[in-house]
């Protein structure tokens, strides 16, 4: 049975994979030996409109399972909430620093216990930045950390 809210939901998605798509091309996008800005964010807008677009065509056939109601309301409006205020401050307080941040609301959202929590927000934003920035030579903004490097 095709549900409208599930039509929305995958339209919603795949307009969010085509606005990737866009402003990735802006950014300019480089090629796989010589990725310029908007090359990860391309790719990415590229997986979002192939998994709604396989999302659509479940929902359209009627075949996906049986939805769960909704319980906690304000955890993707927190999640949604701490992206806009990560690209808004990704500048000023840097890559690493926002990164934190962000994979902690996140973590913290999907309730994960303290210890974990911790490791992996103050390790994934610090692994990221030697991989993509000084490893592969993606420039990625320092903010207030710049005088550390």
């Amino acid at each position: 049975m095709r549900k409208p809210s599930e039509l929305i939901v995958g339209l919603g998605f795949l307009a969010i994979g085509i606005g990737f798509m866009v402003g990735a091309i802006k950014l300019q996008i480089g090629g796989p030996t010589d990725p310029q800005p908007g090359f990860f964010p391309f790719l990415d807008g590229i997986i979002l409109i192939v998994l709604s677009v396989i999302f659509l065509v479940q929902v359209w056939r009627g075949r996906i399972g049986e939805s769960q109601a909704f319980g906690r309301l304000w955890a993707p409006v927190i999640v949604v909430v701490a992206m806009i205020l990560y690209v808004a401050a990704l500048e000023k307080l840097g890559y690493i620093i926002a990164t934190l941040f962000l994979s902690a609301v996140v973590m913290k959202v999907l309730e994960t216990k303290l210890w974990p929590l911790v490791i992996v927000s103050l390790a994934l934003p610090v692994a990221s930045f030697v991989i993509f920035d000084r490893l592969l030579g993606i420039t990625l903004p320092l903010g207030i950390m710049a005088s550390l490097f």
